[in-house]
């Protein structure tokens, strides 16, 4: 397996399946702006709220063939074997697919992930134990805390600026690689001193 990351924003992604996984899926899916429908006979009561709001659209009934046609991304989030294996047989080539009971009938995996603002992380164990998966995501989640979301945003933002510099480009790996330090993040008057500094090359 080769890790990508998806831009959604508008895209169709199909979800079969209205349980709990479906529903844990979902919520990602309209973090990241996706044009989601959702086909299952009985849906959770979250995936009925969002449906009452409009993020999404829902079809109570077993999937169909046409259920299938010009979609982006498919996650089967069912146990059912035999709607498993309707998908298989009528997705097309050039679709993604993810099975949520049985990783290797798909041909993508979503991996356990969380953000904290410009950074992502994604853990796979590519099945082999999604208890492991879940110990080190809750690892990783205590060791990259919130105060990531305000410094990779300021990351970014000085970024932009150095490479606006007319500077060497040594200096400008310098000066990139003198932020990629604690006290930056932890300390937002080492950030202003830094973004004053950048000023003085203007």
């Amino acid at each position: 397996m080769y890790t990508v990351m998806l831009d959604l924003k508008g895209r169709s992604v199909l979800v079969v399946g209205g349980g709990t996984i479906a529903t844990r899926r979902i919520k990602g899916f309209l973090q990241e702006g996706a044009a989601i429908t959702v086909v299952a006979p009985t849906v959770s009561a979250e995936i009925n709220e969002w449906e009452v709001k409009d993020q999404l659209r829902v079809k109570r009934k077993k999937v169909g063939e046409e259920d299938l046609l010009n979609v982006f991304l498919i996650v089967v989030a069912t146990n059912d074997q035999a709607v498993n294996k309707f998908v298989k047989q009528h997705i097309k080539n050039d679709q993604l697919v993810n099975m949520a009971s049985s990783f290797s009938d798909g041909n993508i995996q979503i991996p356990a992930q969380f953000s904290r603002g410009r950074l992502s992380l994604a853990i796979s164990t590519d099945g082999a134990s999604p208890l492991l998966t879940k110990r080190i995501k809750e690892d990783l989640s205590s060791s990259y805390d919130e105060s990531y979301t305000q410094y990779t945003q300021f990351l970014y933002e000085c970024r932009v600026l150095i490479h606006r510099l007319n500077v060497s480009k040594s200096r400008k790996h310098e000066l990139l690689t003198e932020i990629i330090n604690d006290q930056y993040r932890l300390s937002l008057v080492k950030q202003r001193e830094f973004l004053q500094q950048i000023e003085k090359y203007k």
